[in-house]
């Protein structure tokens, strides 16, 4: 047998995270016929088909299954030894790249951002603002905050609280609603295009959704432009003072708020310090996030932080 290359198993791999041969060529930046290529040459080269390929997609066959099983675990190794190198010798500079939803950004960690970039004016942060999941294995981000209840595996994890979420509206939309105008459209997520929301289901039954997104901030940026009623975080909704609360009779569970590091990079000067200094610096928020503060104290933290 002739020996294999890795960048064949590479595609592989590629193949199935990304879910098709189109989105792993765009992930590796080549075309659908590299993929395809190197893909039955390395079953040429393994005398075995890895995929049964058919009009609806790539199937992984059972030969497949053990290829990849144990790819993936040279690939961690791969990436275990890559993590090692990249490590910046001058621990307390350099690049440290972090990501979190835009509002996050905006509204809870920016105070915390900028003491620490004043304390360690030599690390250089990247801020991606983003709702996809970063593969922290991969080197993509460092460091993560991410709403979940179920952290990926090889992660150091820190809780930070419960995401508290409500119904809001701005005061004067839900005004109008108690007086009669039942005309009010709901805000949802994209979802499958036309599942009403628990929320809206049990509470505003006959309410119609107009509008739907897939993003929080335009979330909150139609409700605080009176477009309708939507859920969001408490966080995001009670630091909003032209915004009210609405009951309902549903509320969807609230998620953890977690910030997350890859596990092999814990000893790493920066990131630890970043983390610590990022778990201090989101304490007081901590109630806001919960949905246990009140409007005047909300408007008294972001005061006293330089956000109002």
């Amino acid at each position: 047998m002739d020996s294999i290359n890795w960048d064949d198993i590479r595609y592989c791999l590629a193949v199935i995270t990304e879910g098709s041969v189109t989105a792993a060529a765009k992930k590796l930046d080549v075309n659908h016929a590299t993929v395809s290529r190197r893909i039955s040459g390395l079953e040429s080269v393994l005398g075995a088909p890895l995929f049964d390929r058919s009009t609806s997609g790539w199937l992984v066959t059972p030969v497949g299954e053990a290829v990849i099983h144990s790819a993936e675990q040279i690939n961690e190794q791969i990436l275990g030894i890559q993590r090692t190198v990249q490590v910046d010798r001058q621990e307390l500079s350099g690049k440290l790249r972090v990501t979190a939803l835009d509002v996050c950004i905006q509204r809870i960690l920016m105070p915390g951002l900028k003491a620490f970039s004043a304390r360690y004016p030599d690390i250089n942060l990247e801020l991606i603002a983003s709702e996809s999941t970063f593969n922290l294995a991969g080197h993509e981000a460092d460091i993560a905050f991410r709403t979940t209840n179920e952290p990926p595996p090889n992660v150091l994890g820190t809780k930070i609280a419960k995401f508290a979420y409500a119904i809001y509206g701005s005061k004067n939309l839900y005004q109008r609603y108690l007086t009669g105008d039942h005309e009010v459209s709901g805000i949802t997520w994209m979802g499958d295009g036309h599942t009403v929301p628990p929320w809206m289901q049990k509470t505003f039954p006959g309410m119609q959704v107009r509008y739907r997104v897939n993003s929080l901030s335009i979330a909150y940026d139609l409700v605080a432009q009176e477009f309708g009623f939507a859920l969001l975080p408490c966080g995001l909704g009670d630091s909003d003072a032209s915004l009210t609360r609405i009951d309902s009779d549903y509320i969807e569970p609230g998620m953890d708020f977690w910030l997350l590091s890859h596990i092999d990079l814990r000893t790493t000067a920066r990131i630890r310090i970043f983390r610590d200094f990022m778990l201090d610096a989101i304490q007081p928020y901590i109630p806001l996030i919960e949905g246990r503060m009140t409007s005047e104290e909300v408007f008294s933290l972001r005061e006293k932080v330089g956000l109002v």
